[in-house]
């Protein structure tokens, strides 16, 4: 008894024997008697580990690798407080728990490291003082994920190109797999190359990318992956192949198409450049006309400029008809082509303009012109007008201008007027006139020179001492006011007059004191700042005097003076009668010494008066070099004009105009400044590049447009756009830091400067500049191997490449204790290994990454090494103990090995060396060793040791390899334990192979033998031995026994019937050699041998089983065969007795197409010369009295493709018809990727191609004849040629419409 209680007359006692968790709780004890009662309650706790937690036990957040495990304390801690948990995993097709954590705080734990598609039990243990309770276990859980990895993407775009980058776009997959996409992978493949190339070094989270340091000229494909939680997608479809070259385009319209002018036989038209070049230089322009119509459709365009192309930007269009309409367009050529034409507004007649006279009068002729005497007066006026106006100078109120010299072109109209006087002063009218009307402009000259003579000089008083004179002032004062006057006296007696007065400053004066009865002659001159008047009262003497001799009348010289002029005639002039040589002379105009500013697009004037004897030859330069061709340069005896047309700022400059003559030479300099917008900015230099800016810096224009620079503009242009974007517009220096720049992207910079006149010509970059810098140094630079004469070292790519691809490394070495760094070599992988040392030196290393920006900061070796060789035991680590993989699937294990010298390695497979196959294979490297098993199969599960060693030492390793499977059948044979008239009792041993987790069940069958149907007995048995029920009495049965597992039903395990017997009493005389066993059914009376061979036992199993084939993954697999080639189709069976095959196709006779070969225990079909037809599903049947079987194969032959289905002509006109037809039902195992059409005329026997290149089921022949009858045919062609042609039904007369 566990409780006992006892009594006395005072006391009772309760005893617990072996007190366990469960005896705690409360104990009431009662006492009573006639006097009444009494209770007491005693709580008992019994101090026991503790009760196990409260469940269930909740798995939850199931991925792949983890979970996380929920639960509760337990209701009995065992009378302490609990300390921790402990919890445990084991797979379900294991008996052994493994600890996952221990002295575990809270009732949560996340359980890392599952495998992948494992079935796992967990279990929780509470712990106190008194130690580990018990379990509470959960579920089973199988580790994965909730969710898949997602559908490709769709099939990525190309958007822009240029030779060495392209941008990417695609489409988020159409489903994500339950897990939100994380990232994109970008891969490439050169079309001359085999392998995908990775894009993208960053995670790409956009749904574009651009892919760049593309070779030019090549031609690229791209695939996309998709990645969430779960991994990457199968890539997308891949897109087109696509050349990597810069977009070259035709070019834009010309812009400002304009009329010039227009004669009765020419037009003269001008544009200006395209605003879009396509990408190139233009290489001309061609001009068009036509005479329009009312229909334009009807319209015939010429072409007019000659057919080398015309380079300039106008162009007169000749021998045109008076009076007629023209239309007129432009085009610009580049080397891609014509571009789209412009046309100029409206149409144009041929015909003479008339234009209204108008005269350009200069802004100084509009002014008082004044000229000092003796200086000649030239007056330049520029004049237009259709037709030409004719020119008349008149003065003041229409006087003739005898004095002058007029010189008048289609431009310009010219006075001058040599050795100007007083006279010469007024007002100087120019009338031009044509017949569309006329204009009159005048001009005022005012001549400083001396003043003339006053007027009516009188005595108004005589006495005999004094006589008053009164005078009136000079008609022509001489351009200025008077300043004085001069008053003389001359006796009568004498022939000199003498001073009374210089200073006079009115216009009367008394002359005293004078002598009584003298008779005096008085005269008064004017005085101005330029002088006294040269004429006088009385008349003044003239005398011509020439070589200090007065010259006077002879045979060829006339001297004739008049009151106002002094006038010499010479006939026949001699050498002795001339002057002599006079050297040439330049009179520049003052307003010319200044600097001639002129606005852009105005015209320059340079009129500049000569002398010189003989006529001096004249010659304009500028800026030290001849004055381009489009100047007008006219020079006549008395002048040089230069006129330029629409002034730049290339025009800006000095001008110089030299003159010379026998007698020397001349020459003077005219600055001209042109107001226009500046010239581009110089020596435009990269002084910076970053990944994300670049920095620009310049020198100021050479040509400031004659105004101040105000500011600089910078823009920027990616290299796959096609315009500029501005950057900065008010930049004040000579610098400018473009940013933020997107990485990796190829920018253009340009830069104008800006002017109160605008903005000016722009300098450009000359290359596209990458936005990326020198990478980071590499990272972590070791020693994985050395010896005594090399020394291996590995680094790993730096964390940032500068946004530019590392193209290489640079290692270099230096000897401890030198300074030097030597030079080892450039690689583009990321190790190496550096020979030809000297043994036992200690050398540094460092390592330095390059990109075309330049070289990192280099990685410098933690410490010298020693150049030695290194011994020391080998090692080979697994990381587990076992690995699993599912039949069918791939297993690579990668096992870390150690060792120097390097370490041998075999493997070795249950205790035997492993047998290397085409399926099974090692690879062995420096570091690791490699098992690799392609689509495993049941035996090759088992354990695999690893033996490494080398000359200290060896090491040994152990690995078991599951295969996760269906069991194998179990082991026979089915043993017969009891057997009574309605029952057996049979037993059988587990299957050898289980399939890498426990037989979860068996399931049992019986068959009568008198039938081929079999009966489930029981499906859920789960021991090897059963009793099978319900039996008739005196039947005969066979039973089959079925293994099952988590991942299927194994073979059957068949009993069959053991007959043994007693060797004979006396054996004749002889050994018996063997025994011959026959057998006869119950209602027959034939005997039939069962033993095909001798028996030499007492026994014999007489065995019997379903046809079943005996096949492996790979036979289920389709079989692809090139066409011409024989194939055969070998299939191995099961079954006893030997059942009988049968080989079908549909539509085919095997027997006669192949070669049947049958055996015991498989059989064959061998097809030779394949074709198309071949293709398709062949079946194989096997059947005997126990049942059937019938298995598929696919067989695919690789073959040109079949003809295409219903070739018809869908619709005819009387040169066309459009023929349809749909692809072929066999395709030759390969996608049809174009079709031919073929036309034949019923009259002839050749077939002629009309195309060979057709991607859709329609197309239209064309060019055909009206009323002939045509056959065609169409033919599919694919990777593997052309093939069977298919013909319409019948001939198709081309008639018109049906």
């Amino acid at each position: 008894m566990k409780l006992e209680v006892k009594f006395t007359e005072l006391t009772t006692t309760l005893t617990n024997k072996d007190s366990i968790r469960s005896d705690g709780g409360e104990f009431v004890l009662t006492a009573t008697n006639v006097g009444g009662f009494a209770k007491h309650i005693f709580k008992v706790k019994v101090l026991d580990r503790p009760g196990p937690p409260v469940g269930p036990l909740k798995v939850s957040n199931v991925t792949a690798d983890n979970c996380v495990l929920t639960w509760a304390p337990p209701a009995d801690d065992g009378g302490a407080k609990v300390e921790g948990y402990i919890v445990e995993k084991r797979e379900s097709s294991r008996l052994v728990w493994t600890n996952v954590v221990s002295d575990l705080k809270v009732t949560q734990h996340k359980v890392p490291k599952l495998l992948k598609g494992n079935e796992y039990i967990f279990r929780v243990m509470a712990v106190n003082k008194y130690g580990t309770g018990e379990a509470l276990e959960s579920t089973p859980t199988i580790a994965d994920n909730p969710y898949v990895v997602p559908d490709p993407p769709e099939s990525p775009e190309v958007t822009a190109i240029t030779k060495d980058s392209m941008v990417l776009m695609w489409q988020v997959p159409r489903s994500d797999g339950g897990s939100p996409i994380t990232s994109y992978h970008i891969e490439r493949k050169d079309r001359a190359g085999l392998r995908w190339v990775k894009c993208n070094k960053r995670k790409v989270k956009d749904l574009q990318f651009k892919a760049t340091v593309l070779v030019a000229g090549h031609d690229y494909e791209f695939r996309v992956f998709a990645e969430n939680a779960a991994g990457l997608s199968v890539p997308s479809v891949s897109s087109p192949f696509y050349k990597a070259t810069d977009g070259l385009y035709k070019p834009g319209p010309p812009s400002n198409p304009r009329i010039l002018d227009t004669s009765r036989s020419s037009i003269t038209v001008a544009w200006n450049k395209p605003v879009y070049d396509g990408g190139c230089d233009i290489t001309g322009y061609i001009v068009e006309t036509c005479v329009p119509t009312e229909k334009m459709e009807d319209e015939e365009w010429a072409i007019v400029t000659p057919k080398e192309c015309l380079l300039a930007t106008s162009f007169t269009i000749v021998n045109l008809k008076e009076g007629q309409d023209y239309k007129i367009k432009i085009s610009a050529v580049n080397s891609e082509g014509i571009g789209e034409a412009v046309s100029v507004p409206d149409t144009v007649k041929a015909e003479d303009r008339l234009l209204a006279p108008e005269i350009d009068l200069d802004a100084e002729l509009r002014k008082v012109i004044s000229i000092r005497a003796c200086c000649s007066l030239r007056l330049f006026v520029p004049i237009r007008g259709r037709p030409t106006p004719q020119a008349k100078w008149t003065k003041d109120d229409g006087e003739r201008v005898d004095r002058a010299t007029i010189d008048s072109t289609t431009s310009y109209t010219s006075l001058v007027i040599e050795n100007v006087n007083r006279f010469d002063s007024g007002k100087y009218n120019l009338t031009i006139e044509n017949s569309s009307g006329s204009k009159t402009v005048s001009v005022q000259v005012r001549v400083l020179d001396t003043p003339s003579a006053p007027q009516n000089l009188k005595i108004t008083t005589v006495t005999k001492e004094a006589v008053t004179l009164t005078w009136e002032p000079p008609a022509n004062e001489g351009g200025v006011k008077v300043k004085n006057y001069i008053v003389e006296k001359r006796e009568s007696t004498r022939k000199a007059y003498t001073t009374v007065n210089a200073l006079c400053h009115q216009t009367t004066f008394m002359v005293t004191p004078l002598l009584e009865g003298c008779n005096y002659y008085f005269r008064v001159l004017a005085e101005n700042e330029y002088g006294i008047d040269v004429h006088g009262k009385p008349l003044p003497s003239i005398h011509w005097v020439k070589d200090e001799q007065e010259l006077g009348n002879s045979l060829n010289r006339e001297i004739k003076n008049t009151p106002t002029r002094a006038h010499i005639s010479v006939k026949e002039a001699k050498l002795s009668d001339g002057d002599k040589v006079e050297e040439p002379d330049l009179d520049i105009d003052p307003e010319l010494r200044k600097i001639v500013t002129i606005k852009a697009g105005a015209s320059l004037r340079l009129f500049i008066p000569i002398k010189g004897r003989p006529t001096p030859t004249i010659r304009w330069d500028k800026d030290e070099a001849a004055v381009k061709e489009s100047a007008q340069v006219e020079v006549t005896s008395s002048y040089t004009s230069l006129v330029i047309d629409k002034m730049s700022r290339n025009d800006s400059g000095k001008y110089t105009v030299t003159a010379e003559n026998s007698s020397g030479t001349k020459t003077a300099l005219i600055v001209v400044r042109v107001l226009d917008t500046p010239s581009p900015p110089t020596n435009l230099m990269v002084k910076e590049i970053t990944n994300q800016s670049v920095t620009l810096a310049w020198e100021p224009p050479l040509l400031d447009g004659g105004s101040k620079i105000k500011n600089y503009v910078v823009e920027k242009r990616e290299s796959t756009r096609k315009t500029f974007a501005a950057v900065v517009t008010n930049c004040h220096k000579l610098s400018w830091k473009v940013e933020p720049l997107q990485e990796g992207c190829c920018y253009f910079f340009r830069i104008m400067a800006e002017n109160a006149h605008g903005l000016g010509l722009p300098a450009v970059t000359d290359d596209a500049l990458k936005a990326s810098e020198v990478p980071q140094a590499p990272k972590s630079l070791i020693v994985t191997d050395q010896s005594k004469t090399s020394i291996s070292l590995a680094w790993e790519r730096p964390e940032y490449d500068g946004g530019s691809r590392v193209m290489q490394y640079l290692l270099e070495v230096q000897l401890k204790g030198q300074e030097k760094w030597s030079g080892v070599n450039t690689f583009k992988t990321m190790e190496a290994t550096v020979a030809n040392l000297n043994p036992g030196q200690e050398y540094l290393f460092r390592v330095t990454a390059i990109n075309d920006k330049g070289k990192s900061d280099p990685r410098v070796l933690a410490g010298p090494v020693m150049t030695k060789d290194l011994v020391f035991e080998p090692d080979v680590r697994p990381a587990f103990s076992n690995y699993s993989v599912h039949v069918g699937k791939d297993l690579n294990v990668e096992i870390p090995i150690y060792g120097r010298p390097k370490p041998t390695v075999t493997w070795s497979k249950d205790g035997a060396p492993l047998k290397f196959t085409t399926r099974v294979n090692i690879v062995n490297t420096a570091t690791h060793t490699k098992l690799s098993i392609k689509e495993a199969a049941s035996d090759d599960g088992g354990m695999y040791s690893i033996n490494v060693a080398n000359a200290a030492g060896k090491k040994d390793a152990t690995v078991e390899i599951i295969v996760l499977d269906k069991p194998g059948p179990p082991s026979g044979p089915v043993r017969f334990d009891e057997v009574t008239t309605q029952s057996v009792t049979i037993s059988w041993n587990p299957p050898k192979h289980i399939g890498g987790c426990q037989v979860s069940n068996y399931i049992i069958q019986k068959r009568d033998t008198t039938t081929t149907t079999w009966e489930n007995v029981s499906n859920n048995c789960a021991r090897t031995s059963i009793k099978v029920p319900r039996l008739k009495t005196g039947a005969e049965y066979q039973f089959r026994i079925i293994a099952q597992n988590r991942y299927g039903k194994s073979h059957g395990l068949d009993s069959s019937c053991i007959v043994e017997w007693h060797e004979p009493v006396t054996d004749g005389g002889s050994s018996v050699l063997g025994y011959h066993l026959e057998r006869k059914e119950r209602n027959s009376i034939l005997w039939v041998k069962i033993n095909k061979t001798l028996i030499h036992e007492t026994t014999f199993k007489n065995r019997t089983a379903e046809p079943s084939f005996d096949v492996d993954v790979e036979m289920r697999k389709v079989l692809t065969v090139k066409h011409g080639t024989a194939f055969t189709l070998k299939v191995p069976f099961k079954g006893q007795p030997v059942p009988m095959v049968d080989w079908a196709k549909e539509g085919v006779d095997l027997k006669v197409r192949g070669t049947i070969d049958v055996t015991s225990s498989s059989t064959s079909l061998t097809i030779e010369k394949s074709c198309r037809f071949d293709s398709g599903e062949y079946s194989v049947t096997i059947h005997s009295p126990l049942g059937k079987a019938t298995l598929p194969m696919l067989v695919q032959v690789l073959d040109s493709p079949g003809p295409p289905v219903n070739v018809k002509v869908l619709a005819v006109t009387r040169d066309s018809a459009t023929l349809a037809w749909e692809p072929p039902e066999n395709d030759g195992g390969d996608t049809v990727k174009a079709y031919h059409v073929e036309k034949r005329e019923a009259s002839k026997k050749a077939w002629v191609s009309v195309t060979s290149n057709c991607h859709a089921l329609t197309y239209k022949v064309e060019d055909l004849q009206e009323g002939a009858v045509y056959y065609f045919r169409v033919i599919g062609e694919n990777e593997h040629g052309l093939g069977v042609p298919q013909e319409a039904k019948a001939g198709t007369k081309i008639t018109g419409n049906i």
